[in-house]
């Protein structure tokens, strides 16, 4: 199931000088990655500092952004937690809102066997029936959710999508390899900016960007050439894209991009700890690598 094809950020939360949810912001960022182009927006994900966030702020969030978007592009909850019975609690929060999809984590620090994993996801898929797309993010989750495992997963019939941001190519390739042997209309996405062009080599049917808070057009470039079977312009664009990657995951993720809007106007406030802008050489080398692509910063 296609959610989505091309470039879906996963959007920062702005906050205003009190620490709450800045709305006005939140609707200008949601206008302007719908006019760059992109096909999808996820809402508190991790780039949108989700942790921090809590469940009736997430409950007015997402109602807000479903009002804001208005059907120009999916919309996609993230409501991943390490808690089941918590994870329907806010998957009921989304469906009241209206919005496309979640996106869920596999459980981080518990982790659990593949048997959990399994058994988790078919429980919060057997509360609340709407689409899900699996996070697979073993950097952060502490736990990889293999390609046998992925293809289990899709037996499970709210499974529609995965985000794979385990880094590993030949994970992906594994995945798109088994899901086209069985015929599973489920779509893979990549999770990493870096591997936008592989992923949708093999198969993928775009990303699930953070590099799209900043270059948006950029992001774009890449899926669109893609798709018109324009293979060198693609390669040219991801290749264009990467020294914005590294920059923005030279520190934890939402760390560098939210800094990196702040530093070119933005203004999208600060973040909740234990989340602090970026300092020092990391700082300095995110300032730089924004001049390289010719962004102005009205601050230092």
């Amino acid at each position: 199931m296609s959610l989505f094809k091309g470039i879906c950020t996963a959007l920062i939360t702005p906050f205003d000088e009190n620490d709450r949810i800045n709305y006005d912001k939140l609707k200008e960022l949601i206008d302007e990655q719908i006019s760059a182009g992109v096909t999808g927006l996820v809402i508190s994900g991790t780039t949108g500092e989700a942790p921090t966030i809590l469940d009736d702020e997430k409950e007015e969030l997402f109602k807000k952004s479903y009002e804001f978007i208005d059907g120009r592009a999916c919309f996609i909850a993230g409501t991943g937690t390490n808690n089941t019975s918590h994870i329907i609690k806010l998957m009921e929060y989304a469906a009241k809102a209206n919005a496309d999809a979640v996106l869920i984590n596999n459980p981080y620090y518990n982790k659990s066997s593949d048997e959990g994993i399994y058994k988790s996801y078919e429980a919060i898929s057997d509360a609340v029936d709407m689409p899900i797309i699996v996070y697979n993010v073993p950097s952060r989750t502490g736990k990889n959710i293999s390609a046998d495992l992925a293809v289990e997963l899709t037996n499970i019939k709210n499974v529609v999508a995965f985000k794979e941001a385990s880094g590993d190519i030949s994970q992906v390739a594994d995945l798109l390899s088994k899901l086209n042997k069985i015929d599973k209309d489920v779509a893979v996405y990549s999770g990493n900016d870096d591997q936008i062009l592989p992923v949708m080599s093999l198969g993928g049917l775009g990303a699930i960007s953070t590099c799209s808070n900043i270059i948006p057009k950029k992001c774009l470039k890449i899926t669109d050439a893609f798709f018109k079977g324009d293979n060198d312009s693609a390669r040219e664009s991801q290749f264009d894209i990467l020294r914005m990657s590294d920059a923005l995951f030279c520190e934890c993720n939402p760390i560098p991009v939210k800094t990196a809007m702040n530093l070119i106007g933005k203004d999208v406030g600060d973040m909740r700890l234990p989340l602090v802008e970026l300092t020092g050489e990391k700082r300095e080398f995110l300032k730089k690598v924004l001049k390289e692509y010719s962004f102005e910063l009205v601050m230092e």
